[in-house]
């Protein structure tokens, strides 16, 4: 039961963004956490949304660091 007060103390001392965290991992924890819509979005289709807006090639622009690497 120590265990059990002293989480209750560290909760108290946390910011309440950081305790809707420590919720959700809570949740997961028991298997009932339901992700969010942009949880369930593939990661491809939230980096596309992340690029769209820049222009030029990111492959030119990996080959460019790669090539001042070697």
């Amino acid at each position: 039961m120590k265990a059990k007060e002293r989480l209750l103390k560290e909760l108290d001392s946390l910011s309440h963004q950081d305790i809707l965290k420590v919720y959700d991992l809570v949740l997961t924890l028991k298997g009932e956490h339901k992700p969010g819509p942009e949880r369930k979005k593939s990661g491809y289709l939230r980096a596309r949304r992340a690029l769209k807006d820049c222009s030029g090639s990111l492959s030119d622009d990996i080959r460019e660091g790669r090539n001042e690497r070697i």
